[in-house]
């Protein structure tokens, strides 16, 4: 197969593109990282699947840049569809968040935008397209990126680099943390599926949250660390929590749960 992946030089879009090359598919990767803006630089050539990934993915920096990420994560996406049709691309598996479920910032909105013209898409020019509403991605090699990083990600650096800990709000938010490595097999999973999906969004998750707190009372039960507690981030949910049922019925299902990703992320550290 020839396969394109957008975003393929980010933290999801990576891992995934590593992996269809392994499994020996002919893949094409373009970034905004690599100065290639999908806007603009779209290959041209026979294609059979599209990965979407490509997206400036924080829901802090949309808040700060509503219509600068409104162009990449939204018009990036209508050439993207557009180029599918011309292309007559057989399926386009875009990768969605579960920010979209009740948009509380102009990330969430975005995202909802595009499953909404992903559906219209498969409609009105019969492009299949099938949306993956990704909830807390985070695996024991994911990167830290700054300020606009997950949560797991700057704990597990605070911890390597013995510094204090942030914790935003009360703690008492909960996340589904689903780990990377489910998530790239969902993705392979839709390529592969026989279904013609007709834009249907489907939850990508574990079913079962946990609280920030817990993941603190883990991480102290291991290493010796201190908290700083900062107000809670505008925009940020409260609660989330995935229902993964019709992927799971199709044939998917998570295979790390959260205790034990979360175990792998923070091993003993530093002796208390």
């Amino acid at each position: 197969m020839k396969i394109l992946v957008t975003g393929h030089k980010g933290y999801i879009g990576n891992k995934l593109f590593s992996k269809l090359i392994n499994l020996g598919h002919d893949v094409i990767g373009i970034d905004l990282k690599e100065g290639k803006d999908i806007q603009h630089c779209l290959p041209e050539g026979r294609f059979d699947f599209v990965f979407h990934l490509a997206a400036l993915p924080s829901v802090q920096y949309s808040v700060e840049n509503p219509s600068y990420t409104m162009k990449q994560n939204v018009l990036s996406s209508s050439v993207l569809l557009e180029w599918c049709v011309k292309n007559k691309i057989k399926r386009m598996i875009f990768s969605s968040s579960a920010a979209a479920l009740e948009p509380k910032s102009p990330y969430g909105l975005q995202k909802k935008m595009t499953e909404m013209e992903c559906k219209l898409f498969s409609g009105l020019y019969s492009l299949d397209t099938v949306c993956l509403r990704y909830y807390n991605v985070y695996s024991e090699d994911q990167g830290f990126t700054g300020p606009y990083s997950t949560v797991i990600s700057h704990w597990m650096n605070s911890v390597k680099n013995r510094d204090a800990l942030f914790m935003d709000g009360d703690g008492e938010q909960t996340r589904d943390f689903i780990h990377l490595d489910d998530v790239i097999e969902a993705n392979i999973f839709c390529m592969d599926s026989e279904v013609n999906f007709h834009g249907k969004v489907l939850d990508v998750g574990t079913g079962h949250e946990i609280s920030l707190k817990q993941i603190k009372f883990y991480i102290d039960q291991n290493n010796a660390v201190s908290w700083l507690h900062r107000p809670q981030r505008v925009g940020d949910i409260k609660k989330s929590k995935s229902n993964p049922s019709e992927l799971i019925k199709m044939g998917w299902y998570p295979k790390v749960s959260i205790k034990e990703g979360i175990k792998r992320c923070f091993k003993k550290g530093v002796t208390k």
